[in-house]
């Protein structure tokens, strides 16, 4: 379903309009961005589970100075997310729309964007837009089997949140859609995990909770943090909990989202399924692409992590036994409809945690991309006591 994203203000004063809107929110700007194509720079204000975007036109021709020229200062359009952008425009075309470009255009923040002419929305513009894999660059964390890579975001005034992505995720490939909500109030580190995304592979080990812990303790270390709040996505929820229980002192707050701690056979199965690339090449193709081209060494990363949840069901009582001495303050989130864990799973470590709370959202895919991200990043910051 389409969330709102952002509203779009076109503006004539922008330094007045930030003060203005300063002064309103509570919160200055935390992006400015320009997008030669439109001849507009935004200046993006967070508003919880929506954005609101101030308009600069950069030439006296540009469509928001022709707009200003016209009606003023005042609501240039609404932006709607959608999970599938080019699905979107086919539909909306099929109903009868216009749309004010033959294809899909790159907008700021990571869109792209496509737009219905106002004379079909009463007067409106919208906006429909789809996040992008970010081209953002990696920090090389020197290791003695390979470079980590680590990226970091925004400055190192605000609070720091370690986001670690799940099996066969990487930061670009998963975590960056719900990063870029959060941006505004973090100090954001992205870890890719051994073998995954650009990371090396580990030339003498096998996958283990171990393993990645070590990871986000190396990316730590290098980046000079003495602790951290850490979110995790799926298997990155296991190594959180694992680096909490091994070293306490390195989590100040902790989130787990679509997380197992107590493997059962049929799930670690269900789970190695997803993890097939010749299944996933002929029944989910562009996902297929879209591992091959966000991972250095994609079949091998898969064979390996295979290999990993094969293990779980056995390992499963190594990490849920010290769950009860964790007294990290913790959120356990996950989907209403989890295809992999179903409900029971995120209940079950609720209630293995001492100092947790529960917070099921609507959703039926494990996957963070299509998890309700408004309201997750909204439940993060309140969680991690930013807002």
């Amino acid at each position: 379903m389409p969330h709102l994203e952002h509203i779009g203000i076109a503006v004539e004063n922008v330094e007045a309009a930030v003060d203005c809107f300063r002064d309103v929110l509570g919160e200055k700007p935390y992006k400015r961005e320009t997008v030669a194509e439109q001849q507009v720079r935004t200046h993006l204000l967070d508003a919880d589970t929506a954005k609101l975007e101030l308009l600069e036109a950069l030439s006296d021709d540009s469509p928001v100075q022709r707009f200003l020229d016209r009606e003023g200062e005042g609501l240039h359009h609404l932006a709607f997310e959608v999970a599938d952008l080019a699905a979107t425009v086919h539909r909306l075309r099929e109903a009868g729309f216009e749309l004010l470009s033959d294809t899909p255009q790159d907008g700021a923040d990571d869109k792209q964007i496509a737009f219905v002419h106002p004379k079909q929305t009463h007067g409106v513009l919208v906006e429909f837009c789809e996040s992008v894999a970010p081209s953002w660059s990696a920090l090389e964390v020197p290791r003695h089997d390979g470079p980590l890579a680590v990226f970091e975001r925004g400055p190192r005034s605000r609070p720091t949140l370690l986001v670690l992505h799940g099996a066969a995720g990487s930061t670009r490939l998963e975590t960056a859609p719900l990063m870029r909500r959060l941006e505004s109030s973090f100090h954001l580190v992205g870890v890719d995990l051994s073998g995954h995304g650009t990371s090396a592979f580990p030339t003498d080990q096998d996958f283990s909770l171990d393993l990645f812990a070590e990871d986000v303790r190396t990316a730590m270390t290098a980046l000079d943090l003495s602790s951290a709040h850490v979110f995790g996505f799926s298997l990155g929820g296991g190594v959180a909990l694992h680096l909490a229980q091994r070293s306490p002192a390195l989590v100040d707050r902790l989130a787990v989202f679509q997380t197992n701690v107590d493997w059962t056979r049929p799930q670690a199965n269900r789970m190695r399924q997803r993890l097939d690339l010749d299944a996933l090449q002929e029944n989910a193709p562009e996902h297929a692409e879209r591992l091959r081209a966000h991972h250095s060494f994609p079949t091998r990363l898969l064979q390996r992590l295979q290999s990993f949840v094969k293990t779980l069901p056995d390992a499963s009582g190594e990490l849920a036994p010290g769950l009860s001495d964790l007294s990290t303050p913790t959120l356990v989130g996950s989907v209403d409809q989890d295809p992999l864990f179903g409900p029971e799973a995120p209940q079950a470590l609720h209630q293995q945690l001492p100092n947790a709370r529960l917070a099921i959202l609507p959703g039926e895919h494990h996957d963070l991309a299509k998890a309700p991200l408004p309201l997750l990043s909204s439940l993060l910051k309140q969680h991690f006591s930013v807002n």
